[in-house]
């Protein structure tokens, strides 16, 4: 019996032909034979391909699921390795860089044991982009299958090429396309309108220049906004074919702006003659408006709809302008259309943004919906190292630990109590200390200690429910959790001074409507339920100290 056979059971062929049902391994002993590409049964490949995803599916979020693991297949797999295989070189790396874990957990609960996995570029077997049909793509170097692999020894947990490794280099994946002068260097003033490919890098400068700061070398990426910065690398590698539109959200101070300059910069270097246009919501509202008040609007239309990319931050404020949602509309539809490539960002989701009409909230989630979360602790503590070693100064380990633990939901109130710290440093004569902190940054930290915090109520609630904050955090649904999160979220809003949005960040990613759900819900229970009503009492007055 094969080694996929002892995986999958005894199928017959007839059985096979139909989707199977999920089998438990089989415990006797395994000989052991070697299945190759060649000798390997696609249809029996599949197959325990499907099982070790389901597997994968249960450990990771959806949209993760969709992006990295739906355009896989198993090549070939024996007692010692399994190769899999990946629609293009970037999904390829990140799966190896990112996912390694998970992948070897599932591939040991379906067949048991350890293996080595490899990773290979095969766009026909994983249901990829074929190089004909498009020639531009990232698998287009996948024809020679072992200078594109990956190897990953889960049993000794290390990454290390087949062939000889990749030199990391400026435009390394398109060696043919040449790096063009920097952004700011070639940008193009308000009136100047593509007509041509040799008009490059159109940025509004009436609005904001790019900040030379904000590329992909000094984002800090950690959990809560990886799964943005492989989906920003991945528009930026394959403009208008790999996530079109790409869509990001989260509340404000979480790095969104950054991530969508950063992918600006990427492909006015990469790419010769890109037509870009970067710009807020505001912007694109006024210079509408604009062009309505001066008959202008045939030029506004070429400007805005004559571009290989377009990047508008902000969407959100689209909210409540019914004329300027029509005129994006089918400024969107053109662009799309033509295959170029359309980023937005937004402080909510798609369907949460008021008076957005359907037809644009359904175009929004065309691509892909992708949430920043707020950073964990050790994503701040990264950032505060990082940050400041750009400052010329690094903070000693006690100051990065004291701040990340009292500034909990916004990158940009950590860059600004870095830049803060340092120059009064500098200015005092002083080294870096918790008492220099605490000193200069007393009207923050004031401000936040006469307050109750998140972590009183989740501490407060914790003790009542006998639960971990982290239980709080998770993703669990149980009503033993679901409830004491309810809550948690409900004291949240009415003791702090916390967003909605900032509320569902800190217990565990959630977005503002499900706050607004926990509260109405909330609400209503205690109009009903006496005990509900007893044990918000004492936990307020607990936590108000009454």
């Amino acid at each position: 019996m094969s080694l996929i056979s002892r995986a999958l059971g005894d199928f017959s062929p007839t059985i096979l032909t139909r989707p199977p049902p999920l089998l438990p391994r089989m415990e006797h002993p395994a000989p052991k034979p070697s299945v190759s590409p060649v000798e390997g049964n696609d249809e029996a490949h599949q197959e325990l391909w499907n099982r070790v995803l389901q597997v994968v599916q249960e450990s990771i979020r959806r949209e993760q699921y969709e992006t990295w693991f739906q355009r896989t297949a198993l090549l070939s797999l024996d007692d010692n390795r399994i190769v899999v295989a990946a629609h293009n070189n970037f999904t390829r790396d990140w799966l190896a860089r990112y996912y390694v874990d998970e992948l070897s957990e599932a591939v040991e609960k379906v067949l048991g044991g350890r293996r080595a996995i490899e990773f290979e570029v095969d766009p026909e077997r994983a249901g990829g982009v074929s190089r004909s049909e498009n020639p531009d793509s990232p698998a287009e170097s996948a024809t020679a299958r072992t200078p594109n692999a990956r190897t990953y020894d889960a049993r000794t947990a290390t990454l290390h090429p087949v062939a000889p490794p990749e030199t990391p280099t400026p435009g390394r994946r398109n060696a043919r396309r040449t790096t063009y002068p920097t952004p700011a260097a070639r940008a193009l003033g308000p009136q100047s309108t593509p007509t041509d490919g040799a008009q490059r890098g159109l940025l509004d400068a009436s609005d904001v220049s790019l900040n030379p700061n904000y590329v992909f070398e000094n984002y800090v990426v950690g959990p809560c906004n990886r799964f943005a910065h492989a989906a920003c690398l991945g528009a930026a590698e394959s403009p208008g074919r790999l996530y079109n539109p790409l869509f990001l959200h989260g509340s404000v101070g979480l790095g969104k702006t950054h991530l969508l300059q950063s992918l600006c910069h990427t492909i006015l270097q990469r790419e010769q003659g890109a037509r870009i246009l970067y710009l807020s919501c505001e912007t694109f509202v006024n210079h509408f408006i604009g062009a309505l008040e001066n008959g202008d609007l045939a030029k506004f239309r070429t400007k805005y709809r004559n571009v290989d990319l377009l990047v508008v931050d902000d969407i959100h404020l689209l909210a409540n302008k019914e004329r300027t949602q029509e005129e994006f509309f089918h400024t969107f539809n053109t662009l799309y259309n033509a295959g170029k490539q359309i980023v937005l960002s937004s402080d909510s989701p798609p369907p949460d943004i008021p008076t957005l009409q359907e037809r644009l909230v359904s175009r929004f989630k065309w691509g892909l919906v992708t949430e920043i979360e707020p950073p964990c602790y050790e994503t701040r503590m990264a950032i505060l190292k990082r940050k400041s070693k750009e400052r010329g100064r690094e903070l000693p380990d006690d100051v990065a630990a004291f701040l990340a633990e009292r500034i909990d939901n916004n990158i940009r109130e950590l860059e600004g109590a870095v830049t803060k710290v340092i120059g009064y440093a500098a200015l005092s004569g002083q080294e870096i200390s918790l008492q220099l902190v605490r000193q200069c940054l007393r009207e923050l930290f004031s401000t936040r200690t006469s307050q109750t915090s998140m972590e009183d109520i989740m501490g407060a609630v914790c003790d009542h429910f006998g639960l971990k904050p982290t239980d709080l955090q998770s993703r669990k649904r149980t009503n033993a959790i679901a409830y004491p999160r309810q809550i948690a979220m409900y004291l949240a809003r009415k003791l702090t001074p916390m967003s909605l949005g900032d509320i569902g960040g800190y217990l565990g990613g959630r977005d503002h409507t499900t706050v607004i759900h926990a509260v109405r819900k909330i609400t209503k229970r205690t109009a009903d339920d006496p005990s509900c009503r007893d044990l918000l009492a004492r936990l307020s007055l607990e936590l108000q100290g009454s």
